[in-house]
């Protein structure tokens, strides 16, 4: 069995993959910022077969088919996974979320199963593949709905390899509680041979630089940086820090952030929901979404603080059995 860090709090841990593909990989990655003794669930989303092929509408009996052979095909690719993870996690759990029967979009239903098993942590092992509708799995909403640390795993490159070694850091602050939160966060999950790098990337001239001398801007990124160091070295890193330059009229801090973790060969980035502004809404803020969805490593989100999370609501009301048998959307195996 793979050891991973001991000393993270990461002990609930759901692995979610549309369609199934990625749910062994993705666990191993989830694995390396979990705890030792942490219980993983694998959680397949099953789309509507309507979504797939419109004109199964017109006909009842052939979506039913459909509909039992993307059933079918969910359960033997978590048997798959569970078989393939055996002797690699201490427990697992597996699981099929119906969006059918439930009424509901992947990301919701997602958060709700994470709500329901109280998960800690919830990854996205996403697919090159995967339909970009019913069923694909939006990182950015489910930051929204679960309340919860989420790490995104996008597809691998092509001839890329899907593992994570965890071993280039990049974390991203702007001296909001937010960021600074997902730097202790970073200090926990990193490995201890690790390499963690703190960058100043803000756009901060949707916050207050409009009407604030230069100098003031200046002397704050400056700040946030030395804080930034300060928690590396009372974490027992080295200290390395970078103030990323942008065009502030015409740049875009994600786009910063992103090429600074191309140019430092990242393989993951670690970054708060919300920046300075805060939100008064539960979205991630403009610069997190952007990163999530075009980072070509693994992106952990972490939530502005843990009482901010908020009760996930009931699954309304499943209609009528899809076929005879199915009274939910949700399958345990």
């Amino acid at each position: 069995m793979n050891t991973p860090t001991g000393c993270n709090t990461f002990r609930r841990v759901i692995i979610a993959s549309a369609g199934g593909a990625g749910l062994p990989s993705g666990t191993r990655v989830a694995q390396r910022f979990a705890a030792a003794d942490a219980r993983f669930r694998l959680v397949n989303i099953v789309c509507n077969p309507a979504a797939l092929y419109p004109t199964l509408m017109l006909s009842f009996p052939d979506w039913c088919e459909a509909h039992r052979a993307l059933l079918h095909g969910a359960q033997v690719a978590l048997r798959d996974a569970v078989a393939a993870l055996h002797g690699v996690v201490a427990a697992t759990d597996a699981e099929i979320v119906d969006l059918t029967a439930l009424h509901q979009g992947a990301a919701e239903a997602l958060a709700h199963t994470a709500a329901q098993w109280n998960a800690d942590l919830v990854a996205i092992a996403a697919h090159a593949r995967e339909h970009h509708w019913d069923s694909r799995i939006d990182p950015e909403e489910l930051v929204a709905l679960s309340g919860r640390p989420v790490l995104y795993l996008p597809p691998p490159s092509d001839g890329a390899s899907d593992a994570c070694a965890a071993s280039r850091v990049l974390v991203a602050i702007d001296g909001s509680d937010t960021a600074l939160d997902a730097l202790r966060t970073a200090l926990e999950v990193a490995p201890p041979g690790a390499s963690i790098k703190v960058v100043y990337a803000a756009d901060d001239r949707l916050a207050w630089c409009e009407w604030l001398p230069a100098e003031v801007v200046s002397q704050h990124r400056i700040d946030v940086l030395r804080r930034g160091a300060a928690m590396l070295e009372q974490g027992g890193r080295a200290a390395e820090t970078a103030l990323l330059e942008f065009d502030d009229e015409s740049g875009d801090a994600s786009t910063a952030i992103l090429g600074e973790a191309e140019r430092w060969h990242a393989d993951l980035i670690v970054m708060g929901s919300h920046g300075m502004r805060g939100a008064p809404h539960p979205l991630p803020g403009h610069v997190t979404s952007r990163t999530l969805r075009d980072a070509a490593c693994p992106v952990l989100v972490c939530m502005r603080s843990a009482s901010s999370r908020r009760a996930v609501a009931t699954p309304r009301a499943a209609s009528p059995e899809p076929y005879p048998g199915r009274a939910g959307g949700f399958y345990h195996l």
